[in-house]
């Protein structure tokens, strides 16, 4: 299972994140883990992407 301190040293800054969001990314996998910040980093590696959070917790792209 992932834990939030390996979610925000992977540079998923999950401060604003609610009760349930934080329930659910708690329960992610490892290798769910791995997936995400492989697309996060994919998505920042192009040029006119810029990812987003937003107060609610949410991040966009």
């Amino acid at each position: 299972m992932a834990s939030l301190e390996q979610l925000e040293a992977a540079g998923f800054d999950v401060t604003n994140a609610t009760d349930e969001q934080r329930a659910v990314l708690e329960a992610l996998t490892d290798e769910e883990l791995q997936v995400l910040v492989s697309v996060r980093d994919r998505l920042e590696e192009a040029a006119d992407v810029e990812g987003h959070a937003y107060p609610s917790g949410g991040w966009c792209w």
